[in-house]
């Protein structure tokens, strides 16, 4: 993904001040969480650290042709106004079917009443409308990877 010169500027801040970074490797996204007004929503999350990690499913970055995430990824945080608000570092990564997804994941997604049926109901929502064409026939089969994150620049 190429960022625009706007999102370029706001990652050479960011190496301004972490010079090491830029040799560590890793991929360097930039996007929007949701609609404007979810973006907002989560960048206010993510600056209080009460979301310190975002799950996908396996599949959808397959069908979309995207890598999974990796440790040592950036990704720069795009608010409803598609401006960069802030840049995460994925710190740890894990996979689990949906079904076994842990409560620990949901607490740190830090979103609705943190609990394991909010966190499953909302992502069945999401998600349940694409899974015939990623071949699944229960959201049950599908494989979450979570991506742990630190706040390092905002």
């Amino acid at each position: 993904m190429t960022l625009t010169p706007q999102q370029q500027r706001f990652w050479w801040d960011y190496l301004a001040d972490h010079p090491e970074v830029g040799a560590s490797g890793g991929a360097v996204v930039a996007g929007c969480p949701g609609s404007p007004e979810i973006a907002d929503r989560l960048i206010g999350l993510y600056l209080a650290g009460v979301k310190t990690a975002g799950s996908g499913l396996v599949e959808d970055y397959a069908a979309a042709g995207d890598p999974l995430p990796q440790v040592g990824d950036h990704w720069i945080a795009l608010g409803g106004d598609e401006r960069p608000r802030l840049i995460l570092r994925t710190d740890r990564v894990e996979t689990h079917r949906f079904l076994d997804v842990p409560e620990r994941i949901a607490v740190a997604e830090g979103e609705g009443d943190l609990s394991l049926a909010y966190w499953r109901r909302a992502h069945t929502r999401h998600y349940a409308p694409h899974l015939q064409e990623w071949g699944l026939r229960d959201i049950d089969d599908a494989t979450v990877v979570t991506e742990f994150f630190t706040l390092v620049h905002s």
